[in-house]
């Protein structure tokens, strides 16, 4: 009827083991050796645990994607469609999104749809290169349609996560940063998708007109325009004339705003909080 434990070591695995169901860090190696020693069978289980820690930390991660998005951006941005250096800057694109699915997606339950997105995605832009399809034709279209769902779905990730840590760290501001540019890219295809579906809602410059025959050429200048709309910057380059061009520039505007102020209302909150915690 007693509660005190007769068997240190089998009582201390056994808590070690209650407290490893309980807590959402899975990837504590302290979780088996915090306390008393419990003896071979402990060191075999901690061992175990050490080897199924992630090779980097979730901030070094962000890093090395923020620094292929904005590779990325630079490359987009000069519009290469021409032969070999067009299927370079395709792998380069696809390299990222593997990346970013990577990087930002954690658990069945948020791989396995990201993945169909991704593979469907990574298909259908290589597709183009062996069917000798139009620039102009359907897979352009089906490609600016789940390229945006498969990023939409990452800021999405990224944005419930920056929302549930329990702290600001330099993991979360490079994630919000990188969440940043992954949404320009996800509204650059959209506005692709209105140009093809409604060319006449946008007005162009002469001195821009020949990128839209092109692939490469409308990925770039729409990146570009897709910046231009988030930071609520206007240029008489591309100009939207009516709906639905008009609508879409709209919620890009209101989304760069709103993004950027919930996202520094947020840091501050949790640097506040861990100011009030180390009170």
């Amino acid at each position: 009827g007693s509660s005190r434990c007769l068997a240190p070591t089998a009582c201390t695995i056994r808590w070690s083991r209650r407290r490893d169901r309980r807590s959402p860090l899975r990837s504590d190696p302290d979780i088996f050796v915090r306390g008393r020693r419990a003896g071979p069978v402990n060191s075999v289980l901690s061992t175990a645990r050490v080897v199924r820690l992630p090779a980097l930390p979730r901030r070094h991660k962000y890093k090395v994607l923020l620094v292929l998005l904005l590779v990325s951006i630079v490359i987009q941005t000069y519009g290469l469609h021409a032969g070999f250096v067009g299927m370079l800057s395709d792998a380069f694109r696809t390299v990222l999104s593997v990346t970013i699915f990577v990087v930002v997606f954690r658990g069945a339950g948020e791989r396995v749809p990201a993945a169909m997105l991704l593979l469907a995605t990574v298909a259908i832009g290589w597709a183009r290169h062996f069917t000798g399809g139009s620039d102009h034709d359907a897979l352009a279209l089906a490609f600016n349609v789940l390229s945006p769902l498969f990023l939409w779905t990452a800021v999405a990730v990224i944005l419930r996560d920056l929302f549930r840590t329990p702290e600001a760290g330099t993991g979360n501001v490079l994630g919000a940063i990188c969440g940043y540019l992954i949404a320009a890219d996800a509204w650059t295809g959209i506005n692709i998708c209105i140009f093809l579906l409604a060319p006449h809602s946008f007005a162009f410059d002469p001195g821009v007109q020949e990128m839209l025959g092109h692939w490469h050429g409308r990925l770039a200048l729409f990146c570009y325009y897709s910046f231009a709309q988030m930071t609520t910057l206007g240029y008489s380059d591309i100009t939207p004339v009516r709906a639905p061009a008009t609508t879409l520039s709209l919620l890009v505007a209101l989304f760069g705003m709103f993004y950027t102020a919930i996202v520094v209302s947020q840091f501050v909150v949790l640097a506040q909080r861990a100011s009030r915690d180390s009170a």
